[in-house]
């Protein structure tokens, strides 16, 4: 028999764990199924950004199994009322009027992601936004070579250009200083290593930013990367981590590290990119090395 709304909700809440995000999928009966994402407050800033991007790649593969009818998502245990979603009718009209135009342009992409997944034809779901006009010309100067340092950030639904220096600083000069210590912000550079000058690009993401922007970059990170590419900026390192942690130092090493490898034929793929290049997130102080994300 299928179970009813007391009992199910006398299941989900058992399982949840204040420091310990998850994801439930729930069939309700006559509604079919729903993804509830359990993203509690308390737990970890690292883990509550995976479980936000994770959630894309766990709807792709379900929608093409079947379909999901409802998402919910929960931050506190009161929030989490399985009893709720037994309701016969959701008011999407009321619910969409109350989200962000970022939100509505994110339901959408989800919804049409879902449909494809259906279908077959999965693409990705990630954002893009435009970047603004100071943020072009800013982009068609780094491209002719008029600058080496470009410093952008999601301001509304667009990505803009931040003031920096129009050179990169030479070491013993702070690079790191020139990144903002309360939100995150993107950097491309032409990094001088070996006599030349290699393309980089930079995530930079503090820690105690909000949430939500850095779910945005997140998510916006791919597109950008890709429009790189379009216009001919082959991106030969990306990386991300803390404003403290992207040093001269760094970002050098893992420089030689990319070159080395690829001398010995085996990260030619990521010397010539296409679309994106692998990020490597930078290690915490202290500790262990760098690591390709796969």
């Amino acid at each position: 028999a299928a179970p009813t709304a007391q009992q199910l909700h006398g299941a989900v809440q058992p399982l949840l764990d204040e420091a310990l995000p998850c994801f439930f999928l729930l069939r309700i009966p006559a509604r079919g199924w729903a993804l509830a994402s359990w993203v509690p407050d308390a737990s970890n800033v690292r883990d509550r950004m995976l479980y936000s991007s994770g959630r894309e790649a766990l709807r792709k593969r379900v929608a093409s199994l079947t379909t999901i009818t409802l998402e919910v998502h929960w931050a506190v245990a009161v929030e989490a009322d399985a009893v709720a979603l037994f309701a016969e009718t959701v008011n999407e009209t009321a619910t969409h009027s109350l989200l962000t135009e970022v939100e509505k342009l994110a339901l959408a992409d989800a919804k049409a992601t879902a449909a494809e997944a259906a279908a077959g034809k999965v693409t990705s779901a990630a954002l893009a936004f435009p970047l603004t006009a100071n943020a072009s010309d800013a982009l068609s100067v780094f491209e002719k070579g008029g600058r080496d340092l470009l410093l952008l950030r999601i301001e509304g639904e667009q990505v803009d250009l931040l003031d920096s220096p129009t050179k990169l600083p030479t070491a013993p000069a702070p690079l790191e200083a020139l990144l903002p210590t309360d939100s995150p912000c993107y950097a491309l550079l032409r990094f001088p290593w070996e006599g030349t000058k290699s393309l980089v690009f930079v995530y930079s993401c503090p820690e105690m930013s909000a949430v939500r922007s850095k779910m945005l970059h997140a998510s916006c990170k791919g597109a950008l990367l890709t429009t790189l590419s379009e216009r001919g900026l082959g991106v030969v390192k990306a990386v991300e981590g803390e404003p403290s942690e992207h040093t001269h130092a760094n970002i050098g090493a893992e420089l030689a590290a990319a070159h080395s490898a690829a001398s010995s034929g085996g990260l030619g793929e990521c010397l010539a990119l296409d679309v994106e290049p692998k990020v490597l997130k930078v290690a915490p102080r202290g500790g262990r090395k760098l690591t390709s994300r796969r």
